[in-house]
């Protein structure tokens, strides 16, 4: 996996996913976010297990891939970052991604993508539609919890 991307574009979708990872877990890979570049896209995914969030974001991809990456230093190294371009490299092994912008140059340890747990959303049949009033009304009961 090799990219670059726009520095606020990549900071604002990292702290979308990078808010359901907490910072100390027990499971070493819900640590990470899931990072996918394919296509002119990059994608982000995190869980907790209880919650998935998803968010991708325009990057010039140059080779795709995946890997998987500590959420939270990436999000403080890129929001310390003062060039507007980043580069992503994921080494040929894949145990580590190299995070470079000007004279700056990071390197992060991977963990697999096999181990990043799936939610699958197909598996979730319950559905429901709600009006934007009642909605509001249902938010206003429980706002004092």
């Amino acid at each position: 996996m090799k990219l670059s991307i726009e520095r606020a574009a990549l900071l604002k979708s990292l702290a979308h996913v990078q808010s359901v990872v907490e910072r100390r877990n027990t499971i070493p890979i819900l640590s990470n976010v899931l990072l996918r570049a394919d296509q002119g896209k990059l994608s982000m995914t995190a869980t907790d297990m209880d919650l998935e969030i998803v968010d991708s974001v325009d990057a010039e991809v140059s080779k795709p891939g995946a890997t998987t990456t500590p959420a939270h230093t990436l999000y403080d190294i890129v929001r310390k970052l003062a060039e507007p371009k980043v580069e992503l490299d994921l080494s040929a092994e894949g145990t580590s991604l190299t995070v470079r912008a000007g004279r700056s140059q990071f390197k992060l340890g991977c963990l697999p993508t096999e181990d990043f747990p799936q939610m699958s959303a197909a598996s979730m049949k319950q559905e429901f539609e709600l009006t934007s009033a009642e909605l509001k009304s249902l938010i206003d009961r429980a706002r004092f919890a």
